[in-house]
C-alpha cells in the first residue's frame, strides 16, 4: 500500500527537496495518519481487553499527538540516516538499498 513511499524516501541520490515535493508529502501524512489510527484502534483493543474500558478521551489526544509527531519527524530522520549508509558505503547502491531493506525489515518493522 505504501511501497511507492518507502521506496521513493529510501533512495539516498534524490535530494532533500526532491524527496519531500508537495506529492510525497501528501503521501507521507497519508501513511501517518493510516498507521496512527491503526495503533490507536490496537491501543483501545488491548486496554479493552485487559481493563475493561476503551482509553479516555484525553489519553487517546495525548498517545495521538506523539504517534503523528514521531513519525512525521520519523521519515526526515530516516532520509537522513539513508544518506549516511550510502555515504558510509562509498556510493555503493546495491550495498545501500540492501543495508536499508534489512535494516527495516529488522527493526523498523517489527516496532
Amino acid at each position: 500500500m505504501f511501497t511507492e513511499l518507502y521506496l521513493r524516501t529510501t533512495n539516498p541520490k534524490l535530494g532533500f527537496y526532491e524527496c519531500f515535493n508537495i506529492y510525497t508529502i501528501g503521501q507521507i501524512v497519508r501513511s501517518v495518519i493510516f498507521h496512527t489510527v491503526i495503533y490507536m484502534g490496537f491501543f483501545n483493543l488491548v486496554n479493552y481487553i485487559f481493563i475493561g474500558r476503551p482509553l479516555s478521551n484525553r489519553v487517546n489526544i495525548r498517545i495521538c499527538v506523539a504517534l503523528l509527531s514521531i513519525m512525521f519527524i520519523g521519515f526526515f530522520a530516516r532520509y537522513y540516516h539513508i544518506q549516511e549508509i550510502y555515504a558510509g558505503y562509498n556510493g555503493d547502491m546495491e550495498k545501500t538499498r540492501c543495508h536499508i531493506d534489512q535494516h527495516y525489515n529488522t527493526w523498523i518493522f517489527l516496532s
